[in-house]
C-alpha cells in the first residue's frame, strides 16, 4: 500500500516549536481555569455601582415630562413610545421612539419634532460577540455623530474596540478610535487598560492617551480607579449598607500639563445614598461643588410611575425641578399571558 503523502502545510503545526507553544497554552489555560476567575465587566462600566445605580448625573432633569409606551409584542420585543417635555433645555418638545428586539438583535430609532433623527442597532454574532452601531443626525448640522462599537465578553475578561466619527474621505483616517480590555486577576481583583487615538483631520498631528484600570470586589463593597491620560484620576467606593440602602462616593482629579496660566487643577466629589422601598426608590447626592439634589422614582399602579428631580446650586443660588409622568399599555390579551405564564416567554435583547 503506498504511503500517504504529507500535506505541504502540516510542517506549520506539526513542529517542536508549535507543539510546545501548545503545551504551554494548555497548561496556562487549566491553571487559569482552576483559579474561578469571573467575568469582571467593561472598562466602561469599571464604577457602574456608583455611577449608574446611586449617583444622580444620569437621571436629573428639568421640567415637565411625558412619556406614553404602548407594547405591542414581547416575543418579539415591539414597542412605540411617545414622549412630552416642557420646560428643558436638554428634551424636545416632542419624541417619537420605536423599539424591536429579539434574543440577537436590537433596534431603536427616535424622530424629535425639530427634525433630528437618532438610531440604534446591536446584533449579537454569538455569545461573547456583540456589535453595536449608534448614528445621529441633527438638522442644520453638516455633521454627523457615528459610533461603532464591538464587544467580546470571555468567560474571565472583556474586550472592545470603538469607533466614533470614522471617515477616510480625506485620504487618510479620521476620527477616534479606543480600544480597552479588563482581565480578572483574582476573583476578587480586575485590571485593565484603555488606549485612545484621535485625529481630527490630516492637518493635525494624531493624539493618543492611555488609561489604567483597576477594580477590588468585596463581599458588600466595591472599589474602582482609573487613572487617565492627560492627569486625570478616578476613584469610586460602592457599599450595600442594609438589603435596601447602598450608597457611593466618588473622586474625580486633573491635574493638566503646566500651563501659561498655571497648572489649572481642579477636582470635584460627590456622595450619594439609595434607598429602595416596596415600589420606589430614593437617591440622594451632595457634591464639592456645593450642588445638593434628590431623585424619587415610584410606581402608583402596574403600567404608571412617577419621577421627581430636585436640585440646587447652593453657589450659583439656582434651583433645577423636573416632574415625570410614564404610562404603559398592552393588550389584554398579553397581559393575561403575562400574567398566567400561558403566553410567549419575554426577550432579552443585547441592550
Amino acid at each position: 500500500m503506498a504511503e500517504e503523502k504529507a500535506s505541504p502545510l502540516a510542517i506549520i503545526g506539526d513542529n517542536a516549536i508549535v507543539s510546545t507553544l501548545k503545551g504551554y497554552y494548555t497548561s496556562f489555560a487549566k491553571r487559569r481555569e482552576a483559579l474561578g476567575l469571573s467575568n469582571p465587566g467593561t472598562v466602561e462600566g469599571i464604577s457602574r455601582e456608583v455611577q449608574r445605580d446611586v449617583l444622580l448625573s444620569n437621571l436629573m432633569f428639568s421640567g415637565l415630562r411625558a412619556d406614553a409606551t404602548k407594547v405591542f409584542s414581547i416575543n418579539p420585543l415591539f414597542r412605540i413610545q411617545h414622549g412630552l417635555a416642557m420646560g428643558s433645555q436638554a428634551l424636545p418638545p416632542y419624541t417619537l421612539t420605536a423599539l424591536f428586539g429579539t434574543d440577537k438583535l436590537f433596534l431603536q430609532g427616535g424622530l424629535s419634532n425639530d427634525g433630528s433623527v437618532s438610531a440604534w442597532c446591536n446584533y449579537k454574532w454569538a455569545t461573547p460577540f456583540t456589535s453595536k452601531v449608534q448614528m445621529q443626525v441633527q438638522p442644520g448640522s453638516p455633521v454627523s455623530a457615528v459610533s461603532i462599537d464591538h464587544e467580546y465578553t470571555g468567560k474571565d475578561f472583556s474586550a472592545s474596540l470603538k469607533s466614533m466619527n470614522p471617515s477616510i474621505l480625506e485620504g487618510g483616517l479620521t476620527g477616534i478610535l479606543v480600544g480597552s480590555y479588563l482581565q480578572s486577576v483574582t476573583p476578587n481583583l480586575s485590571l485593565g487598560l484603555e488606549a485612545m487615538w484621535q485625529r481630527q483631520s490630516l492637518g493635525s498631528p494624531p493624539s493618543t492617551a492611555l488609561s489604567y484600570v483597576g477594580r477590588y470586589k468585596g463581599s458588600d463593597w466595591i472599589a474602582s480607579g482609573q487613572m487617565q491620560g492627560g492627569g486625570a484620576f478616578e476613584a469610586s467606593y460602592w457599599r450595600r449598607l442594609t438589603e435596601k440602602v447602598e450608597a457611593g462616593v466618588n473622586l474625580q482629579l486633573a491635574f493638566p500639563s503646566p500651563g501659561l496660566f498655571g497648572s489649572g487643577r481642579e477636582g470635584t466629589c460627590a456622595f450619594g445614598a439609595k434607598y429602595d422601598f416596596r415600589a420606589s426608590s430614593f437617591r440622594a447626592q451632595i457634591d464639592s461643588a456645593g450642588k445638593v439634589g434628590a431623585y424619587l422614582d415610584k410606581r402608583v399602579a402596574p403600567m404608571i410611575s412617577i419621577s421627581f428631580a430636585g436640585e440646587i446650586d447652593q453657589v450659583k443660588q439656582q434651583p433645577k425641578i423636573g416632574l415625570a409622568v410614564s404610562v404603559e399599555s398592552a393588550p389584554d390579551e398579553l397581559m393575561e399571558g403575562v400574567e398566567s405564564n400561558a403566553g410567549p416567554q419575554a426577550v432579552t435583547p443585547p441592550f
